[in-house]
């Protein structure tokens, strides 16, 4: 706190603003008092100078304290005000502290002024630090956030590319290998049974092997995606779900092709991916019902399971890293996340983003 302190004191009664000066030099305060009686002297000050508190009059010629704390919260200033009056009804006291005041204190009992000034000065000092921390939090927040936006796309980045390098590059070198076998195999059709059978258990290992460089490739970005949009991809990834679990889904789009910007669709995809990993994993469910809708400017991710569901709030303090990823890749474009879930009746799973023609 300021060793000088800097007082407005609005009070069109000269004695009573002299008394009020004198109490508080006698406390052993040490200020700057700036007096002002009305609308104009009041506003000339706050607009010129910057004060620590402010102590005003209730009722002065067309001029009130409830109109001054209108004006500090015009103005947005943070400035503790206190009542300094005569005898006030208590339905009034209660009012002006609802209105913003900090304080109210009668005049014909002040000793209680100069705790009440300091107390009222601490109070705003604390809540502007309070403040401070969370725009500060609220800035590293937002950083983090962005810095995992960044990151996210990186790892996008690089899976398409170590995608293309897999496919291109180590799957036509192994297909070219395979038909470095097939020529051998020709060339040796009179070798001997052990040499033959040794050379078709090789050509069976290089086209698993291809297969599962093609897999491995397609996990890392189905080249669908890229090609040939987003519903395309999810009817893809669909079929090769129902094979691998043997969970049944229902796939709908309306329209049936949406063209959506990179950023979206990768996005869409990939909480789609990790929705149907949560349903297998966790949900023992039999059927998947999922669409995707444009409607009104806006577009929705809709799945819903058939499986044993949960209690939302029971899950707030388990490791849930994949309904956290999925909630943040929908923030992150300003979209909204909701579950729908209860125990015994499935879940639901909707993702909602504003649809405009700068997503397409």
């Amino acid at each position: 706190m300021k060793d000088t302190l800097d007082i407005l004191i609005l009070e069109d009664n000269l004695l009573d603003a002299d008394l009020l000066q004198r109490f508080l030099q006698r406390s052993g305060m040490a200020f700057n008092p700036t007096i002002t009686s009305d609308r104009n002297e009041f506003v000339t000050a706050i607009d010129t100078k910057k004060f620590d508190v402010i102590l005003a009059d209730h009722s002065l010629p067309q001029f009130t304290s409830i109109e001054a704390l209108d004006k500090i919260k015009e103005y947005k200033m943070d400035i503790p005000f206190i009542l300094v009056t005569g005898t006030v009804s208590e339905e009034f006291a209660v009012n002006v502290l609802q209105q913003g005041a900090d304080d109210y204190i009668l005049k014909g009992n002040l000793q209680r002024l100069p705790s009440a000034i300091y107390k009222a000065i601490e109070k705003h000092k604390m809540s502007r630090d309070k403040l401070m921390a969370e725009e500060e939090l609220k800035s590293s927040y937002q950083q983090l956030r962005q810095l995992a936006s960044h990151l996210q796309d990186i790892r996008e980045e690089e899976r398409a590319s170590m995608a293309r390098e897999i496919h291109d590059e180590l799957g036509q070198q192994l297909t070219g290998l395979k038909l470095e076998m097939s020529w051998l195999s020709l060339k040796l059709e009179n070798a001997e049974k052990e040499i033959k059978q040794k050379i078709e258990e090789i050509s069976g290992l290089l086209a698993n092997t291809i297969g599962t460089v093609r897999k491995i490739a397609t996990e890392l970005r189905p080249r669908v995606l890229d090609d040939y949009g987003l519903v395309e991809a999810i009817k893809w990834l669909n079929i090769e779900y129902e094979k691998r679990t043997g969970i049944a889904i229902q796939f709908q789009s309306t329209p049936d092709d949406i063209l959506l910007s990179d950023n979206l669709a990768i996005a869409l995809f990939r909480i789609y991916q990790e929705s149907l990993t949560n349903i297998m994993r966790h949900a023992a469910a039999t059927t998947v019902s999922s669409f995707i809708e444009i409607d009104k400017e806006q577009l929705s991710l809709t799945v819903s399971d058939n499986g044993k569901g949960f209690a939302p709030k029971a899950i707030g303090s388990k490791k849930t890293l994949g309904l956290l990823g999925m909630k943040e890749r929908t923030s992150m474009l300003g979209g909204t996340f909701e579950i729908i879930s209860e125990p015994g009746n499935g879940t639901k799973l909707l993702i909602t983003f504003p649809f405009t023609k700068s997503l397409s």
